[in-house]
């Protein structure tokens, strides 16, 4: 724990040190330390070429009640990194690259590591994730709680290397693509199987602050051994608790997505179901925010995306407040396990551009359980 806090402060001060001489560099004085927040600069040509250093840093508080059936309470808090990232991006020409390890719970795990050519589609080879949800795609840093959808978790999207194949225009967008073995997994020497995958989404209604967004997506896992993982915890990362489905083997996935942004209003709700030979897992959710502060929240290719604060304390403002509520559920009474339904309550504070301060509360239960936990994370990134 004190190897993995040492490099966490290590993080967070090259973090600080880059945008201090990112100013400095460019003739700026900072005007006060929130100016720090902002994100690492880039180093770029007169080309549009350019690399950065990207990575981000969630620190996460617990408090947890968890009760099984005929055991008696347990009550908890506890702390952890629930990320640690640190790695390079950059763009050369038609060609982008990324990057980038995490250092979270004490080991070292690749995660997105690829190179990408912008033509007239868009070829991606390399580790990414595996197909995915809207839920899924959308990156930790923005995701609305402090948490994804349990069914994202319990069917098992995760990072594979491989390669998709993907066009988009104004409002609408499709993706392909064939994946394997993850890094860790062959540096480990896991066996492993084939993933196939497509997501395509429609906005109808797309402008700013007022989007109806529209998808849907399929992935076929030939044979289960060495992966996709299916384990879901009730909403909080730090729950012992799980629903672990069994679906076997030739699974096929298909899911459902539909959101929406009306000025500070924003919805999301999603369903997922995968069906293998053993048998089926489903989940989905439905969840709504709203920003007190009146920002709208950030969309951009079929996902949602980075919401700045209108009035950040680095220029006299509070930042942006968003308070949210969502219904989440998994059934995996069809593979083995038990049904799970879990709501949540979020606030989430935007004090900068690349800050957050987020409270969940989580009530949840199980065929075989009951619970609910109060949890907090910092969260910066660059």
């Amino acid at each position: 724990m004190i190897f993995v806090k040492t490099g966490i402060a290590g993080l967070l001060a090259l973090g600080f040190s880059i945008n201090v001489t990112s100013m400095a560099v460019a003739g700026e004085a900072s005007e006060t330390p929130w100016n720090l927040f902002h994100g690492a600069p880039k180093i770029k040509d007169d080309h549009g070429n350019y690399w950065k250093l990207r990575g981000r840093v969630f620190w996460d508080l617990a408090n947890i009640n968890e009760t099984h059936t005929g055991a008696a309470e347990r009550s908890f808090t506890h702390d952890e990194f629930r990320a640690a990232r640190l790695g390079v991006e950059g763009v050369y020409e038609k060609l982008k690259f990324k990057a980038e390890l995490d250092f979270s719970g004490g080991k070292t795990n690749f995660k997105d590591v690829n190179l990408t050519w912008k033509g007239p589609v868009v070829i991606t080879a390399g580790q990414m994730k595996a197909g995915g949800s809207m839920e899924e795609i959308t990156s930790s840093r923005h995701i609305a709680f402090m948490e994804r959808g349990m069914a994202t978790d319990g069917l098992g999207f995760d990072r594979r290397l491989g390669i998709k194949i993907a066009k988009s225009w104004d409002n609408y967008g499709i993706s392909a693509g064939a994946y394997g073995n993850s890094i860790d997994g062959a540096r480990e020497g896991k066996s492993t199987n084939t993933v196939l995958a497509a997501r395509g989404y429609y906005a109808p209604i797309f402008e700013k602050g007022n989007v109806v967004h529209l998808g849907a997506s399929v992935r076929h896992t030939n044979r289960a051994r060495g992966g996709p993982k299916h384990s879901a915890r009730w909403g909080l990362h730090q729950a012992t608790e799980k629903a672990k489905p069994n679906v076997g083997d030739d699974a096929l996935l298909f899911g459902l997505e539909i959101a929406m942004i009306k000025g500070p209003f924003h919805a999301h709700g999603e369903y997922l179901s995968e069906n293998g030979d053993l048998g089926t897992a489903k989940g989905g959710f439905m969840q709504v925010g709203y920003f007190l502060t009146g920002e709208n929240r950030k969309y951009k290719g079929g996902k949602f995306d980075r919401t700045k604060p209108a009035k950040p304390l680095s220029k006299g403002g509070y930042g942006a407040l968003e308070v949210g509520a969502r219904f989440d559920t998994f059934d995996a009474r069809d593979a083995g396990d038990e049904k799970v339904d879990a709501y949540t309550l979020g606030l989430t504070w935007y004090p900068e551009s690349h800050l957050r301060v987020k409270l969940n509360y989580i009530d949840a239960n199980g065929d075989t359980f009951d619970a609910n936990g109060l949890q907090m994370r910092l969260q910066m990134d660059w």
